[in-house]
């Protein structure tokens, strides 16, 4: 990790810095996790620096402690900037019978994210090493999309939405490696619609 430095002195509105004019904390912590998500998908989590980060934006890598408190926090910042986004949608999709429409619009979303669908495919093979700072991270993110997915599958099952001919859990999994699988293919195959190709496999499983 690179070695922290003292953080710059707060900017002053109305002068013009390396990037352009004052930002706000919010914004400024908005723009140094657009550029995590970039040097990380790029170089991994290990290789990517902060000082790589820093750079990318004109500061230095005291201004990036300085917001979220080490390397390791500002991994953690990244991911959850994801998930919380699907977290809030997901639960209410079900209670509104739509799971299948939500599992599209998120394969839908990460076609059109391809630096963030970079980085979770490159942090999920980094972190099964278990001294991986986002190890329990994903294990743990795992779980809970298995939960929810099968959750969701046997709530819309008893409603008569999903058909009743395989267990839950099976469903669950079978989706969530689909999913996986297609955004690996797409990394390495750009021209392939992922959308469509999921479209394809919920009719091979009979969800469409």
């Amino acid at each position: 990790m690179d070695k922290a430095v003292p953080a710059p002195p707060a900017a002053v509105p109305g002068i013009r810095g390396p990037r352009g004019p004052y930002r706000s904390g919010v914004d400024r912590r908005r723009e140094i996790l657009e550029a995590a998500v970039s040097v990380f998908a790029r170089e991994g989590y290990r290789a990517g620096s902060l000082r790589d980060v820093a750079r990318s934006l004109g500061l230095t890598p005291g201004a990036i402690i300085h917001h979220f408190g080490s390397k390791e926090q500002l991994l953690v910042a990244v991911l959850d900037t994801r998930d919380d986004a699907v977290a809030d949608s997901f639960p209410n999709a079900v209670r509104r019978g739509l799971l299948i429409e939500e599992l599209r619009k998120i394969v839908a979303a990460n076609e059109n994210q391809r630096g963030l669908t970079t980085l979770y495919a490159t942090l999920a093979a980094e972190a099964v090493n278990p001294d991986h700072p986002a190890h329990e991270y994903f294990i743990g993110r795992y779980q809970r999309i298995l939960q929810h997915l099968e959750e969701g599958i046997r709530e819309e099952q008893e409603q008569g939405i999903l058909p009743l001919g395989r267990p839950a859990a099976s469903l669950a999994r079978a989706l969530l490696a689909t999913m996986d699988g297609l955004q690996l293919q797409w990394l390495l195959e750009p021209s392939m619609s992922m959308t469509e190709a999921f479209d394809e496999a919920l009719r091979t499983l009979n969800l469409a």
